[in-house]
C-alpha cells in the first residue's frame, strides 16, 4: 500500500513546519517538518532554509520508506485510514519502535479494537531520567487512533516514484587503477549487480567521505582484491575546481592600494576604504564566498573568505587575505578569456531560446551537473552548469512519468520561461520570498509539452543551500550563486527567449 495525502497532513499538524534550520529537544539540527537528514544521507546543518514544498516533498521521501516498513511488518488486512495511521505512528516513534510494539502484535492477531487503544500507549518522553506524559504525543496519539478507527472518508493512495539506485546500493568497493595518479573508482553494488561505477578525481579525505554518504543502505566499503575495475559506464567526480569568472564589463575600480584585516572598524576611515571594502564583501557574496553583512568592516568572516578565494585561484601559498589589484582583477574576471565566437551558421536562425542537458559528471555530493545553455539567433553564446532534484533522488523522466513529490529533477520537455520575480527591489539579490528556499530572486517555468506533466511550482532560482553542504533542489534548476544568476539575467534582457528546451536524452523533447 502507498500513503494518502491524509497521512501527511496529520504529520504536519503535529511536527509543524520550520523554514530555517533549528536544534531539536536532544540538540539534533532538524528542519522542515520534522527532517533532519537529507537524501544523500547528508546531516541538516544549522544555517539551511527550505521552501514548505519541498519540506513536504522530503516528508513524502521518508513516509514512503516508513510506508514500506508496515508493509513488511503488517500481516492482516488494512484499509487505507488504517495504513495512513500506522505510517504517521511509525514516523513519529521510529522503525524499532514500531516492529517491537504490542500495537503491532494486536494488529497482526487481528484484534484491530484492541489496537487501536495501543496509540495511547506511546504518549512519554524521557526528561531527566524519568519517563514523563506529554500532552502533545497524547493528543497526536488521539488523531492516529481516530484516523484508524475512521471507517469513511478515505485518501486516494498517492504515487510512489521509483527507488533511487543510490539507495538499493548494499556495498561499495575501491579501486586505484594506478599509482602515478590520484584517482579513485568507487564500483557501487546491489549484491553481485553492479549499479554504478564512480572515478573521483580528488584524493582528499573529505571528499571520499561526502562521496560514500551518497549510499546510506551501503554497508560495507572493501577493498578490490585486484586492479580489474568492472567494465561499465563511469560517472567522473570532479575535484572541487575553480569555477570560470565570467569578465565583468565596466568594473568597479579599487580606490585604495591595498585591503587587509582591521581596516574600515575604526572610527574616521576614509570613506574611499569603507566604499572599497563593501565592493569587496558583495562581490564575495555574489560568488558564494562571503555570508555576512555588508558593513564596510574588513572582519574575520571577510578575511576567511577573501583566503578561501585566493586559495582557489592562486594557490594555497598564496592565500594571505590581502587584497590588492591581482585578487581585485580576478574577483571580477578581468583576466579571463573572451568568449569563443560561435560558427558563422547558426543552426536555427533567428531564435533565441535555452537548453538543459545532462553530463556524465557529478559533483562531490551526488548532484548530475548540469549544462544549460543559451542560444542566440541559433548560436550558442554561453553556458552554466546547474543542478536539479536532490542528490539522492538523481532520476530523470519524460513529462508524462514524473511523479510529484519525488525530489527528481524536472522532466524532459519543452518549457515557457515566464517573468523574473524579485524578492525586494528588481536587481537587489537580497531577502527571501515570503516562501523561504526560494531566496531573492527567481523564474518560474510552465511545462508545454509533449503531452502534459503532474510536475508543478518549477523554477529558475539560486541553489541557497550548496555552501553548506547539502545542495539540490526539489525539481527546480538550481543556480551555483548570485553571480550565476545574474549572468542567466543578462540573457534574458538580452534577447528575451522564452523558450526552455530540457533534454535528457530520453527522446521526448521537442528540437529547438
Amino acid at each position: 500500500m502507498n500513503i494518502s495525502q491524509n497521512c501527511l497532513e496529520l504529520i504536519k499538524k503535529w511536527e509543524g513546519f520550520s523554514a530555517k534550520a533549528y536544534l531539536d529537544p536532544v540538540n539534533i539540527p532538524t528542519i522542515g517538518y520534522g527532517t533532519i537528514r537529507y537524501p544523500n544521507g547528508q546531516e541538516v546543518q544549522m544555517g539551511d532554509v527550505i521552501s514548505e514544498p519541498e519540506a513536504e516533498d522530503l516528508m513524502k521521501l521518508e513516509c514512503d520508506e516508513f510506508a514500506e516498513v508496515v508493509n513488511q511488518n503488517v500481516k492482516v488486512t488494512l484499509n487505507q485510514n488504517q495504513f495512513d495511521a500506522l505510517v504517521s505512528f511509525c514516523y513519529n516513534v521510529g522503525t524499532g519502535g514500531f516492529q517491537g510494539s504490542t500495537l503491532l502484535k494486536k494488529l497482526n492477531a487481528e484484534n484491530y479494537s484492541e489496537a487501536g487503544e495501543q496509540f495511547l500507549v506511546w504518549n512519554k518522553a524521557t526528561k531527566d531520567g524519568v519517563k514523563k506524559v506529554i500532552d502533545g504525543l497524547t493528543n497526536r496519539r488521539k488523531d492516529e487512533k481516530a484516523l484508524f478507527e475512521e471507517t469513511v472518508g478515505n485518501g486516494t493512495p498517492l504515487e510512489k516514484a521509483e527507488p533511487s539506485p543510490q539507495n538499493e546500493v548494499t556495498w561499495l568497493e575501491g579501486y586505484r587503477e594506478s599509482i602515478s595518479d590520484d584517482n579513485s573508482i568507487i564500483v557501487a553494488r546491489k549484491g553481485k549487480d553492479v549499479v554504478e561505477i564512480l572515478t573521483l578525481e580528488s584524493p582528499k579525505k573529505e571528499d571520499l567521505i561526502t562521496v560514500l554518504r551518497q549510499y546510506p543502505n551501503a554497508k560495507n566499503f572493501l577493498l578490490a582484491p585486484s586492479n580489474t575495475v568492472p567494465s561499465g559506464e563511469r560517472i567522473l567526480i570532479q575535484k572541487r575546481q575553480p569555477g570560470s569568472i565570467t569578465k565583468v564589463e565596466n568594473p568597479p575600480s579599487l580606490q585604495n592600494s591595498l585591503l587587509i584585516m582591521g581596516m574600515g572598524a575604526e572610527d574616521g576611515t576614509l570613506a574611499s576604504v569603507k566604499e572599497d571594502i563593501e565592493k569587496l564583501q558583495t562581490r564575495l557574496r555574489d560568488l558564494g564566498y562571503y555570508q555576512g553583512e555588508i558593513d564596510g568592516n574588513f572582519g574575520f568572516n571577510t578575511d576567511q573568505a577573501v583566503k578561501v578565494f585566493q586559495a582557489r585561484y592562486f594557490g594555497q601559498n598564496e592565500a594571505d587575505g590581502k587584497v590588492g589589484s591581482l585578487t581585485w582583477e580576478k574577483l571580477w574576471g578581468q583576466d579571463a578569456p573572451p568568449i569563443p565566437t560561435p560558427p558563422l551558421s547558426p543552426a536555427n536562425p533567428g531564435k533565441n531560446y535555452l537548453k538543459l542537458t545532462k553530463t556524465r559528471q557529478k559533483d562531490e555530493y551526488g548532484c548530475f551537473v548540469l549544462k544549460m545553455e543559451y542560444y542566440k539567433d541559433g548560436q550558442l553564446k554561453d553556458s552554466l552548469n546547474v543542478c536539479s532534484g536532490t542528490p539522492g533522488q538523481q532520476i530523470f523522466n519524460t513529462g508524462s512519468n514524473s511523479v510529484p513529490k519525488s525530489l527528481q529533477p524536472l522532466p524532459e520537455g519543452k518549457w515557457r520561461i515566464e517573468d523574473i520575480k524579485w524578492a525586494k527591489e528588481k536587481d537587489k539579490y537580497l531577502g527571501e520570498f515570503s516562501t523561504p528556499g526560494v531566496g531573492p530572486v527567481s523564474t518560474p517555468l510552465t511545462y508545454v509539452g509533449p503531452s502534459s506533466t503532474r510536475r508543478s511550482e518549477i523554477e529558475i532560482h539560486i541553489d541557497s543551500n550548496r555552501r553548506a553542504g547539502s545542495p539540490g533542489t526539489a525539481g527546480c534548476v538550481g543556480l551555483y550563486t548570485i553571480a550565476d544568476y545574474q549572468r542567466f539575467v543578462s540573457w534574458l534582457r538580452e534577447t528575451d527567449p522564452r523558450d526552455f528546451y530540457v533534454d535528457w536524452g530520453l527522446g521526448t523533447s521537442p528540437k529547438p
